[in-house]
């Protein structure tokens, strides 16, 4: 298992867009956290409101982008043969991937608070505070708590890097979870409402929309946490079993 883990991890970081999309996704989390503070916040943000920001959808899928390549990379370029043959067991490769991928989301994200902190820092209490009722992407009362902010990125990473080991696609491993989240869920429920009240509950079983809701403590949708970790096990689990039973 051990040379597995490290031959991802050599994977990972020998690849050049590895470090462009962190360092991208780090100045993004910076932008979108810290602008509002230092230019056009009327009132004193949070901290707790502050370190939610990585669990914005557009954080996580620039984050995405590394999940999708996880297997989307080695598929287009042809070295998943390579993979194969030094890693015949198709389990071992599976594991590491997906433990290696979850450690590079708690990295970035843990760097991403530290940015944030540091921000917060140098803003000074009058504009980062404790008291401070905030800004927030929650919807409720509640702050998005820390490890929902975690949860969700290893959640959406897992999503991404599942859609690419199910198609063998890296373009779709990253732009059908965004499509997902932005377009088609909000699209698919409205028509639904349109046809008929009975059917505007389905938006509730939706993953991504089920992901924002429970990110931002929806306060009218109580099982989103539970309906987006039934979809990440399950188009997790249904993508582990065809990438071990398909040929390469």
């Amino acid at each position: 298992m051990i040379p597995a883990l490290r031959y991802e991890w050599r994977r990972l970081f020998s690849i050049r867009s590895t470090w462009i999309i962190s360092v991208l996704y780090l100045a993004l989390v910076g932008v979108v956290g810290l602008l509002p503070i230092f230019v056009a916040s009327p009132a004193a943000q949070s901290w707790e409101g502050l370190f939610s920001t990585p669990g914005n959808v557009l954080n996580a899928m620039i984050l995405s982008v590394i999940a999708a390549q996880t297997f989307g990379h080695e598929y287009r370029y042809g070295v998943i043969r390579l993979t194969l043959s030094e890693f015949p067991a198709r389990e071992k490769i599976l594991i590491a991937k997906t433990l290696i991928l979850s450690t590079y989301v708690v990295a970035m994200t843990l760097l991403a608070w530290a940015v944030l902190g540091a921000g917060g820092l140098i803003a000074g209490s009058e504009k980062v505070n404790s008291e401070a009722s905030g800004f927030t992407i929650s919807e409720s009362q509640n702050s998005t708590q820390m490890w929902q902010v975690l949860a969700f990125g290893i959640g959406y990473c897992i999503f991404a890097m599942s859609i690419t080991m199910l198609s063998r696609n890296l373009a779709l491993g990253v732009t059908l979870p965004l499509l997902l989240a932005t377009i088609l869920e909000p699209l698919v429920g409205a028509l639904l409402g349109i046809i008929s009240d009975w059917f505007e509950p389905a938006t509730k079983y939706m993953p991504l929309s089920s992901a924002q809701a429970w990110i931002v403590n929806a306060p009218d949708w109580p099982q989103a946490g539970l309906v987006f970790a039934a979809w990440v096990v399950g188009i997790y689990f249904l993508a582990s079993f065809f990438f071990i039973k398909r040929d390469a």
